[in-house]
């Protein structure tokens, strides 16, 4: 059976995977991961496919330059929005005490 994906919603989960930072001053809980997630996707145009070679061509992406400069420009943002809201507290972020 075939499926709608969005095809961006896979490059930023990847985005997230390889490239978000693990410093001290970033959270790194999965509600941080997600929020960040959620602005790059508003962000973000999406890519939707239904076929195998619909989500192919949408792979050819991952070889545009200018299409990782918006991921990672996006993911910039994105975690300068969360680390200045964050939605808990200081004190519940790990690794602080």
């Amino acid at each position: 059976m075939r499926q709608l994906r969005n095809y961006t919603e896979e490059a930023v989960r990847v985005c997230i995977e390889r490239w978000y930072p693990a410093e001290d001053e970033i959270c790194q809980c999965d509600d941080c991961r997600l929020d960040v997630s959620a602005i790059m996707l508003n962000d973000l145009d999406p890519r939707y496919v239904v076929t195998d070679q619909g989500a192919l061509y949408a792979q050819l992406n991952d070889f545009d330059p200018q299409f990782k400069a918006d991921l990672q420009t996006s993911m910039g943002l994105a975690i300068q929005t969360v680390k200045g809201r964050p939605r808990h507290a200081r004190e519940q972020m790990p690794g602080e005490m």
